[in-house]
């Protein structure tokens, strides 16, 4: 098994690309982490084809520490290899070194989809069978909507709600203004402000949405482009910004990370059209795939309130595939520490 000294960014990122790994598995997302002081630990073993990046985390409560492989970890034999020799081998891996460095339980939240209800219950009873535990609620979106871009831009506008498309001629017919702002553009710092100024004060507040600090939004969009490149998306109307994304591209997936709105001028349909943007954009930049990065449903355990069933409708009405995957895990290494922190949790949400 190898460990970050021994592994370079062109392998660990060839590895996680060949197997259609999420950007929260690319070494460039690592790095974004290590820069708010977090310790990131990689792990591989390549003979046995798999990986899986791991950020530590603090809790302040009980003073201890876990990992967790966002989206990870990944196995290039298949997409769910629970039942295969390497799933045990890269638990016992990640035990040893994760027990050498005091951790207190690790977490993994692999892509590995559920098509249904029956098969769901399979892999609770084998994870559990091994002895982890879900986490009740989860940390990335486990319900999701993803667009094929391999389809041209007139099947994707056949294919999009009716209504989804009269709004998207509409912000055109109003005058509404896409822009793509990289964060080498004189004007990034700008538009940045706005773009957090929405956040901050518009779709948080009307929502009721917890955000992240405005540091973590930037650092995002000040990641060098590599195999990872993330752009941020602002709709103009009468020389005011009313909406900004945030936008994902790693390999042949885009993802739609962050989006916030304005409540004034929602008459013109800026959203619609942004993201109508955003989708000929990435599938220009030779993308497949626009993760629209979270939805509801019946699967979903934490429902996170009204808003999110604004969200779903929204989605959905540009089309695309619902994915469903396992959800988050974890398994304790201090089985005392880990039942009192469950404790904890539960209360807290």
């Amino acid at each position: 098994m190898n460990h970050d000294s021994n592994i370079s960014r062109e392998e660990w990122n060839r590895f996680v690309l060949q197997h259609s790994g999420s950007f929260l598995q690319s070494w460039e997302w690592g790095e974004f982490q290590e820069k708010f002081g977090r310790r990131v630990f990689r792990l591989a073993d390549f003979e046995q084809n798999w990986t899986a990046q791991c950020v530590e985390m603090k809790m302040p409560i009980i003073n201890r520490r876990y990992w967790y492989a966002p989206k990870g970890p990944i196995f290039a034999n298949c997409k769910s290899p629970i039942a295969n020799r390497e799933f045990n081998e890269f638990i016992d891996k990640i035990s040893e070194v994760a027990q050498k460095e005091g951790v207190m339980f690790f977490r993994i939240g692999p892509e590995w989809e559920i098509a249904n209800r029956e098969a769901l219950i399979a892999y609770k009873n084998q994870l559990e069978t091994l002895g982890f535990r879900q986490l009740h609620y989860d940390i990335e979106p486990s319900q999701t909507l993803i667009l094929n871009l391999t389809r041209s831009e007139d099947e994707l506008l056949a294919q999009m709600h009716e209504k989804w498309r009269y709004n998207i001629r509409l912000a055109q017919k109003k005058g509404v203004q896409i822009k793509i702002i990289k964060n080498t553009d004189a004007d990034f710092e700008k538009y940045f402000k706005e773009f957090y100024k929405l956040v901050n004060q518009g779709t948080s507040v009307r929502k009721e949405i917890k955000h992240h600090k405005k540091e973590y939004y930037c650092g995002q969009l000040e990641i060098p482009d590599g195999d990872l490149k993330i752009s941020l998306f602002i709709a103009e109307y009468e020389n005011q910004v009313i909406a900004a994304n945030i936008v994902a591209i790693f390999g042949k997936r885009a993802t739609y990370l962050h989006g916030a709105t304005s409540d004034e001028h929602r008459e013109v349909m800026a959203p619609h059209l942004m993201q109508w943007e955003q989708i000929r954009y990435v599938k220009n930049q030779g993308c497949n795939e626009y993760d629209f990065w979270g939805i509801v449903n019946e699967h979903t355990l934490d429902k996170r309130g009204k808003s999110w069933e604004g969200f779903t409708r929204f989605k959905k009405g540009f089309g695309g595939r619902e994915i469903n995957y396992v959800g988050y895990w974890d398994w304790a290494l201090d089985k005392r520490w880990y039942y009192l922190y469950r404790i904890i949790q539960k209360i807290r949400r």
